[in-house]
């Protein structure tokens, strides 16, 4: 059992045993009694060598408290004896008397064990994890990385209950090792080739330098170009064919900030065939999808690659051309393409039957081959003229830049001339660097300049060395120097790496310096400065997909045939982007964290909204909105990323979705299935309800104490579907409905509900058990460590004033800020 599960289990156990037994320790005899007695009489026959229910074994328990998992075992049995459910209620229960003694007793040597271990204290030390790096290296460089990734090879993160920024599972390997010397040599190399200066370009590229196809006759699977020349014409949407491309474009000359003005205008949006026939939202803008992408990873109009990146996706006017401005980072070499973003799927498919049916007159006896470089016979009409259907039509393409630099952050580096590598060393180091190190850097400089290499290339260098160090690639590690002249820094980098996942910034390193930031009054004022920052995105992105599992959204991808608008819609980032501005909204405006359980508001665009069944919006961008007053979309439990995220692909699942609530709401994860239990498999025939198979599930003994808990749960967001759609009827593979929807259930305190409306409104009644769990969750994910039992005294001083505070979300992060174990531990 990881310290971070029992810590859950052992927080929701201290609030009931707060509300159900306000006074058994006050009135507890004094006497002691010997705990290992009392849970050999009472405990042993349930969790020893023969059985050990729950995962739970301790016959071999010590007496003890000497180490962490000791103490974390012998919480977790005093907060279950609390809440009563230890012994159970079908065992011999010990007398009143001598539970209160044994509550009295292993309370206080809790107590001492904590102040021990505490006391006793070990450093902890963290690398930085992918997106830490990369955003360090964003922001020590002055290295624009919308389409640079220095950690592309790097291994995956290790992530541990959600969170990959544990230093305990983040190990540095031999391989990593290697990642780290080739990332550090590109990185410099790219603020190098920043910081050269090249003559603007401004072409401009027209229709005949985006399309050189000669032939007409062929159905038009890619685009064409108008007889005349005027403009290219695209027909569809796949993202797998050729997008408008000039190929004597042969990328932009360095990198910088671009503008890229497109001529272009919608065609044909309504159109004479069968609704059906092309499967386009005729009420929808034809939509054009600018990309930038670089040829060196695949030929630029051949289709997707994994170098594209979206630069803008904007709507376009019926029948009237207009000149479309972006303005965007391009890396040297990048090229921009064009694709319609919202068009006609499998349309070389469609063509054929629009073309049998509706212009036979176009029809030649082998344009149908695809390999034919002429038709066999020549045509007044071709199918150029003939097909009425919607495309996009673009006129012209104009590329304009690099505009001049104003960045100052790569200044490190240009000053090469000066030999600055203490300046260098500092920021790199996020610290004042000691003098021997200094000293042992200025000496590898000189050795590469003996060794025969240029200044300038020495400099250089000596700074990929200094990125290979354990003080850059590690966030707080402290040098060879007193503590209290570093903790000022370390704090500095903890809050930065808490709040932007990178280094501190200079007015952060300022206050470090001055000695400062630890003064409450500093410290709010600086997390209250960075909150408001851009890069403070990074939180929210970050600790939501931790928090909430988002990480794993598109793991287990839907179903192809099932959820066809799961892809056509490309829902997955819109999924995810409504939890992130949700979470946003209630930070920025110090929101209660009773929204995260249920609310009267979200974030939607038109095509979520069209998921949700909720009203029209206009337009991709997404808005605040008010829900429905019965909708049952309110908080995370509404979320189509949450919903997707515990679903398998297949079938929704109410044990996955239960467990997700008792371990990231509830804060009380269930221990893992005993191993001889086969696991459920998603009916894919239709022929019985998830209810029916966890009711033959549940007659498992071994299963049903922890099933009581969890499915409940689960029954009651089976409203929604494996993509988070409504629903009320359970479908067979064939779409054909099997039964209803039956979302009523009884929680093991014995509360009843209907639906997941009335679920939500008992989750509020256990605020404080979810203020717990969102409590621990953020302390874990601001300290970089699993929160465990000596941690406890600090999460609930939290939860106290939380509330006192009217449990604001920005409260929430600002006490985690000037808590004592993240200011000093």
């Amino acid at each position: 059992m990881s310290c971070s599960d029992s810590y859950q289990t052992t927080t929701v156990f201290a609030i009931f045993f707060t509300w159900f037994m306000p006074c058994a320790l006050l009135n507890a005899d004094e006497t002691e009694v010997n705990p290992l007695s009392y849970v050999r009489e009472h405990c042993i026959r349930c969790h020893g060598t023969e059985e050990q229910n729950a995962d739970r074994r301790f016959d071999s328990l010590g007496d003890e408290l000497s180490d962490h998992q000791t103490a974390e075992q012998w919480q977790e049995i005093l907060d279950i004896v609390n809440l009563g459910e230890m012994p159970p209620e079908d065992e011999p229960q010990p007398a009143t008397q001598e539970t209160k003694r044994f509550v009295a007793t292993v309370t206080r040597q809790l107590e001492l064990a904590r102040e021990a271990l505490a006391a006793g204290g070990q450093e902890r030390f963290r690398r930085l994890n992918r997106y830490e790096y990369r955003n360090t290296i964003r922001d020590l460089l002055g290295v624009n990385t919308d389409s640079f990734d220095p950690t592309t090879s790097f291994p995956a993160d290790e992530r541990l209950d959600g969170f990959d920024n544990i230093g305990e599972s983040l190990v540095l390997s031999d391989y990593l090792l290697q990642c780290y010397l080739e990332a550090a040599s590109r990185s410099i190399d790219k603020a190098v080739q920043a910081q050269a200066v090249v003559e603007p370009i401004d072409e401009l590229l027209r229709a005949q330098d985006m399309c050189n196809r000669k032939y007409l006759f062929r159905p038009f699977v890619y685009f064409e170009v108008n007889p005349t020349g005027d403009y290219v014409d695209v027909g569809h949407s796949e993202a797998k064919l050729p997008r408008v491309y000039a190929a004597r474009f042969k990328g932009v000359p360095a990198d910088g900030y671009y503008t890229i003005r497109v001529k272009a205008e919608g065609i044909n949006r309504e159109h004479p065939y069968a609704s059906n026939s092309l499967l386009v939202d005729r009420g929808e803008p034809i939509k054009m999808q600018v990309i930038a992408t670089n040829p060196q990873v695949a030929p630029p109009g051949a289709g997707q690659n994994s170098s594209d990146r979206v630069v803008a996706t904007v709507p376009l006017l019926d029948h009237q051309s207009k000149v479309y401005e972006f303005r965007t980072w391009l890396d040297k070499g990048f090229v921009p393409v064009i694709r319609y973003a919202n068009g006609p799927l499998n349309f070389r498919t469609s063509l054929v039957k629009l073309l049998q049916k509706y212009h036979p007159e176009t029809l030649t006896s082998n344009w149908k081959d695809v390999f034919s470089t002429e038709p066999s016979e020549i045509l007044d009409v071709w199918m150029s003229d003939a097909y009425e259907g919607p495309r996009m039509r673009i006129h012209q393409m104009e590329i304009a830049g690099p505009e001049p630099s104003n960045d100052s952050t790569n200044d490190l580096l240009a000053d090469k001339h000066q030999r600055s590598l203490g300046r260098f060393l500092f920021h790199a180091f996020r610290r004042l660097p000691l003098e021997s190190e200094v000293a042992r850097y200025q000496a590898f400089f000189e050795s590469r300049v003996d060794a025969g290499e240029s200044e300038e290339t020495a400099f250089l260098t000596t700074c990929k060395a200094i990125l290979c160090s354990p003080h850059f690639l590690y966030v707080e590690t402290p040098p060879d120097a007193s503590e209290s002249d570093n903790r000022a820094f370390r704090l500095a980098s903890r809050l930065s790496y808490f709040l932007w996942s990178s280094m501190p910034d200079d007015q952060l390193l300022r206050a470090a310096a001055s000695g400062s930031l630890s003064e409450p009054e500093t410290l709010l004022a600086q997390t209250n400065r960075m909150l408001q920052d851009p890069r403070a995105e990074a939180f929210i992105e970050n600790f939501t997909n931790s928090w909430l599992h988002l990480n794993e959204l598109g793991s287990m991808p839907p179903d192809t045939q099932k959820f066809a608008a799961y892809y056509d819609r490309q829902l997955e980032p819109l999924m995810r982007r409504e939890t992130q501005l949700f979470f946003a909204e209630v930070l920025h405006k110090n929101l209660s964290i009773e929204h995260f359980i249920d609310s009267d508001f979200t974030f939607a665009n038109r095509y979520l909204a069209a998921h949700y069944g909720l009203p029209t919006i206009e337009g991709d961008e997404f808005r605040r909105i008010s829900l429905p007053k019965q909708s049952l979309r309110g908080g995370l439990l509404g979320h189509a990323s949450v919903l997707t995220a515990t679903s398998n692909g297949v079938e929704s699942s109410p044990v996955t979705r239960g467990i997700w609530v008792l371990e990231n709401i509830l804060g009380s994860p269930p221990p893992p299935p005993p191993p001889d239990v086969e696991p459920l498999e998603p009916d894919i025939r239709g022929a019985t309800t998830i209810r029916q198979q966890l009711a033959k599930h549940r007659n498992v003994a071994t299963c049903a104490e922890c099933h009581r808990k969890i499915d409940p749960i689960g029954f009651a967001m089976e409203s929604f579907d494996p993509i988070g759609s409504f629903r009320r009827q359970y479908r067979d593979s064939a779409g054909n409905p099997i039964g209803a929807v039956d979302t009523s259930g009884t929680l093991p305190t014995g509360e009843s509900f209907a639906d997941i409306a009335e679920l939500k409104r008992l989750l509020l009644k256990q605020k404080d058990q979810f203020s717990h769990c969102l409590t621990e969750k953020m302390l874990t994910y601001a300290l970089g460590r699993e929160v465990g039992f000596q941690d406890r005294p600090t999460v609930e001083s939290i939860v106290g004033e939380l509330a006192a505070k009217g449990d604001g979300l920005q409260d929430l992060v600002e006490l985690i800020v000037t808590s004592e174990v993240f200011i000093y531990n």
